[in-house]
């Protein structure tokens, strides 16, 4: 006897088996460029991005750098520390700024 996957899982596979970026950054480090970013640039791409997508929603990954020993299959960027308060806060600080210029761009939709 043979497994057949019904069709809603066949149809998720097809969805979700794509290649994209590295999840620990987007966009991937090879696409970075310092000398052409500007705030209306950036402004175009989530809108342009947003409207391609938003039918399907969104996906949203927050990496915490900060770790008490270092893993060895992880590919992540990362921090070994101990001293969790003095780091970490700082960090959620800014990544509340951040997602704070999303959700302006994304509350237009």
């Amino acid at each position: 006897m043979s497994y057949r996957p019904c069709p809603e899982t066949m149809r998720l596979v097809d969805k979700y088996n794509t290649k994209g970026p590295r999840y620990t950054s987007y966009p991937a480090v090879p696409f970075w460029n310092s000398q052409s970013f500007s705030i209306d640039a950036w402004e175009k791409g989530v809108n342009q991005h947003y409207q391609d997508v938003y039918r399907d929603g969104i996906s949203l990954y927050i990496h915490l750098p900060y770790c008490e020993s270092l893993c060895t299959f992880c590919g992540c960027h990362k921090r070994i520390t101990k001293r969790h308060s003095e780091v970490e806060a700082p960090y959620i600080k800014a990544l509340l700024t951040e997602w704070a210029s999303y959700a302006k761009q994304l509350t237009a939709w």
